[in-house]
């Protein structure tokens, strides 16, 4: 019921890419809408990440930013979703003129939108640098994030190909949303190892984008236990992205059993055609996960969200409502 991993450009629906292509004159292509779930034989993710193209081609008007960010906001309010935080990267939706703070405005303004129909749910945003992009650019989006922080945006990320642009390039950048006091989370361990969730820490995240290829020797996990971070799993994305084999190789009881701070999340709806309940469903039915075990990863979500105290006070009252009825709802005997 709570999703901190969540893509925009990923999560458009079948309705949204019909719409905005019929009303741009945009081809979605001979094969959509199969062009818009990644295949089963995926090799990699840096072919997961060709998914982006059509969206990111279709995003590039404060019109079509506004529309997507609303239908995905009362999306996942119909799902029973309580809180969500939507990331994006303004920079990939500038190509005919927009500027990143442009691009923000119109997400926030389609996310407002969006919660003025959804009563009982919540959300922010995350703004994406990205790994391939120049410093200059990258630091815009620290920018932008920093001028608006308050205003829907609750923090910054880094995203992209890690095994090509490793977090030791991004110091700079990461030095200035230290200094602006930014919520920081990274993409880091998915297609690398620890030594790039360790730099991720040393560039100032709290929380790590999948991360599933930690090292849990006594020196790394005391490192992340004394930095309070929290780990954003994305099971069906990571399978897709060859990451990791099998759902059962997903390391959360380990993680679990170690107290290393877990969330569920789903990566991107549409790409990997999933939810964060599907998520959850499956990593209770692959592992056996108690109601404890559950409510843990949900206290996580809540208690390492980017949101301020009020909320989080508001969520865990929500969250010790319905804990009950959720964890009967997604387990299956």
């Amino acid at each position: 019921m709570i999703d901190l991993h969540l893509h925009l450009d990923g999560s458009l629906s079948e309705q949204d890419f019909i719409y905005l292509a019929k009303k741009d004159h945009i081809s979605l292509g001979d094969d959509f809408p199969n062009n818009i779930y990644v295949p089963a034989d995926c090799p990699s993710l840096a072919d997961y990440l060709k998914r982006f193209d059509l969206p990111c081609k279709l995003l590039q008007t404060e019109e079509n930013l506004i529309y997507v960010t609303k239908s995905l906001v009362i999306r996942l309010y119909k799902l029973g979703l309580i809180y969500a935080e939507i990331r994006f990267a303004p920079q990939l939706h500038t190509l005919k003129g927009l500027t990143q703070m442009e691009v923000t405005r119109s997400v926030i303004r389609g996310l407002k939108e969006g919660l003025k129909q959804c009563p009982r749910f919540d959300a922010n945003i995350i703004l994406c640098c990205m790994r391939h992009a120049d410093e200059k650019t990258n630091i815009e989006t620290i920018e932008v994030a920093n001028k608006l922080k308050g205003d829907k945006v609750c923090g910054v990320d880094l995203a992209g190909d890690e095994v090509l642009h490793p977090s030791s390039y991004y110091k700079n950048v990461f030095e200035l949303a230290k200094q602006y006091k930014l919520n920081i989370t990274i993409h880091a361990g998915e297609a690398t190892g620890s030594e790039e969730i360790m730099l991720a820490i040393d560039n100032g995240a709290k929380r790590i984008g999948h991360g599933v290829h930690l090292s849990l020797d006594d020196k790394t996990i005391q490192r992340v236990k004394d930095n309070e971070i929290c780990f954003e799993f994305c099971p069906t994305s990571n399978l897709q992205t060859k990451s990791l084999s099998s759902y059962k190789s997903v390391p959360l009881k380990e993680f679990i059993k170690h107290e290393i701070k877990v969330t569920i999340n789903s990566d991107n709806m549409t790409v990997s055609n999933t939810d964060v309940n599907r998520e959850m469903k499956i990593m209770i039915n692959t592992f056996k996960l108690t109601k404890e075990e559950v409510e843990i990863l949900l206290l996580n979500s809540i208690n390492s969200s980017f949101t301020n105290l009020k909320t989080k006070r508001v969520l865990k009252e929500k969250l010790n409502d319905s804990i009950e009825k959720y964890y009967s709802k997604m387990f299956e005997i």
